[in-house]
């Protein structure tokens, strides 16, 4: 979370703190509580410059557990 922190402060976009055995993210924005995603077809926010793909919480986790 620190570095997650550090870089927000720094002007990153977005961080995504993915903790896999709970099959959750919780994600950063700039000026706004992190909110947790835990569901598995939430689609997860994406930074401006990847805008055209989507990634909900079920795809991120079948690509970390294959």
């Amino acid at each position: 979370m620190k570095n997650i922190l550090h870089c927000m402060n720094s002007g990153t976009e977005i961080g995504w703190m993915i903790y896999p055995k709970e099959r959750s993210v919780i994600v950063y924005l700039p000026d706004q509580l992190p909110v947790v995603y835990d569901l598995p077809n939430m689609a997860l926010p994406m930074p401006s410059f990847a805008t055209r793909y989507s990634l909900t919480v079920g795809e991120l986790f079948g690509w970390l557990m294959e």
